[in-house]
């Protein structure tokens, strides 16, 4: 795949920049900065799992496929002279939402006629009435994260204006999710921890040693806790492990 050809690059090029300087301390002076950057955001599928519930005879477990996203991104951070930088980022990503697979029903059984939804839970007339909404079907809607994250990079000096690079961040991650089928699913929103890692190369465009001005190639792999919203067919809570994905842009760092 793509992502994972980034990744291996990224990897060799941080551990030939270990290699070549012994992890020795980048060259720049310390100082403020502040970056800017934008690109891809390539989600991955979302398991939705129903609370339990006296009300249905199952529980909703499901497969959300989001399509490709964008993602921007805005910073402010310290670079030390030993390549380490400490920032704090501010993010926004958008990716639509594009089908549901649906294994077990669970709540979604309200979607089913009002003389169905009368007939015993264990009768083969209403079992095999849940069958017809098991499978895959379209969705629109789409999820929105903004999420405020604090990032601890290293820097590694090769000597060149080349410099790959390596970053861990954790933060909070606020996600929105807005979802109909045939009727509206959801429009609802929870804030979870979240956490990130990744690298990249950055390349010094101009500035001075003091003020250096870099464009640089991100990736980001970018991980959510699990989030709770309420589902606008029964008004009970659903858990969802959505937002999870990789980033793949373009930033600008400045010295301030």
């Amino acid at each position: 795949m793509r992502v994972n050809a980034i990744i291996r690059r990224v990897s060799c090029l941080a551990v030939a920049g270990a290699i070549a300087t012994g992890f020795g301390g980048a060259a720049a002076a310390e100082g403020l900065y502040a970056g800017v950057g934008g690109g891809l955001f390539l989600p991955q599928n979302s398991d939705v799992t129903g609370r339990q519930s006296a009300n249905f005879s199952t529980t909703l477990d499901a497969t959300a496929k989001p399509g490709r996203g964008h993602a921007f991104t805005g910073a402010v951070g310290y670079r030390f002279a030993d390549g380490l930088r400490v920032e704090g980022e501010l993010s926004y990503r958008k990716m639509d939402l594009k089908t549901l697979n649906v294994k077990e029903p669970g709540g979604l059984a309200v979607l089913l006629p009002a003389a169905v939804q009368a007939l015993d839970r264990n009768s083969p007339q209403y079992q095999g009435a849940l069958d017809q909404l098991r499978g895959t079907s379209e969705l629109d809607g789409d999820v929105r994260e903004v999420a405020l994250m604090a990032n601890l990079y290293y820097d590694f000096d090769l000597g060149l204006d080349f410099s790959p690079y390596v970053v861990g961040g954790i933060g909070l991650n606020r996600i929105s999710v807005k979802a109909s089928g045939v009727r509206q699913f959801v429009d609802d929103d929870d804030t979870v921890m979240a956490y990130q890692f990744g690298g990249g190369l950055g390349y010094r465009i101009g500035g001075t040693d003091d003020r250096p001005v870099t464009i640089s190639l991100d990736f980001r792999h970018f991980v959510n806790s699990e989030a709770t919203f309420i589902g606008k067919l029964t008004g009970t809570p659903f858990d969802a492990k959505i937002g999870h994905g990789n980033y793949v842009g373009i930033g600008l760092r400045f010295g301030l």
